[in-house]
């Protein structure tokens, strides 16, 4: 039964959203991270896609397209996200939905059909680990999950990475974090692609930090969902595309 994982990464290179919002009108897509096995025992095999133009329909359309003819290559039986229901779902099946609206691309069905055997692995996380909620938190963070878990989920460090002095000043963290993405990493990546200095030092890096950073959070998903019980959660946390608000 084959297995896939998914995970957008967006930017908001137009206006910061509000806090707490997660209207799509904010977010751009900028890439997409993918992990599939035929197994759940087997290693998966992993890809991240990114955004190869400017923020014009046309390189969101180009995503979608890579993104399915990907997927049209395995057979895949069941999609895994973690926060997919709030985040990935929302965004991937609002944007099909405007594409749809001016194009004559079906980009929405499909996505629909994507999420048909979706399950959410971050709604089980916060079941069996609910006593580790914040007060106002209803998910748990992914890093938190596979902690609890005994999952050894990679971290990203900047220091691990080699950029000029000031490049990413205005991030003070050590860490790689979402956040970081949405609000500076994924608009410099796509500026760089724009004004076309992909072959540049300070490029070539930026797309080996991204890259690891997007495979984290597909590559052990997986191996989350198995220990919180695999396919027994498929009927509990399943949420169709019907279940989503966009």
């Amino acid at each position: 039964m084959g297995t896939l994982v998914l995970d957008i990464e967006t930017a908001s290179p137009f206006e910061e959203p509000p806090e707490h919002t997660n209207d799509t009108e904010h977010y751009e897509w900028f890439a997409v991270s993918l992990a599939y096995a035929d197994d759940l025992d087997e290693p998966p095999e992993t890809e991240v896609l990114f955004r190869r133009g400017n923020w014009d329909d046309a390189y969101t359309i180009d995503l979608y397209e890579r993104l399915f003819d990907w997927c049209d290559d395995r057979s895949i039986d069941r999609l895994l996200t973690y926060n997919g229901t709030w985040f990935d779902g929302t965004h991937l099946l609002a944007w099909a939905r405007e594409i749809d609206a001016t194009t004559t691309r079906e980009f929405l069905a499909r996505t629909e059909a994507l999420f048909e055997n979706h399950v959410d692995v971050a709604l089980a996380a916060a079941d069996e680990y609910a006593d580790e909620l914040w007060d106002d938190q209803h998910i748990l963070p992914d890093w938190k999950a596979y902690q609890l878990a005994g999952i050894d989920n990679d971290s990203v460090w900047y220091d691990d990475y080699e950029f000029p002095a000031t490049y990413l000043s205005e991030i003070d963290d050590r860490g790689v974090q979402g956040k970081h993405v949405g609000q500076v990493l994924g608009e410099r990546y796509v500026d760089n692609v724009t004004a076309g200095i992909e072959d540049t030092s300070v490029h070539r890096e930026l797309t080996r930090l991204l890259e690891d950073y997007c495979l984290s959070d597909v590559a052990d998903l997986i191996e989350l969902y198995t220990a919180l019980g695999g396919p027994a959660l498929n009927e509990s946390y399943r949420r169709t595309a019907a279940d989503i608000d966009y």
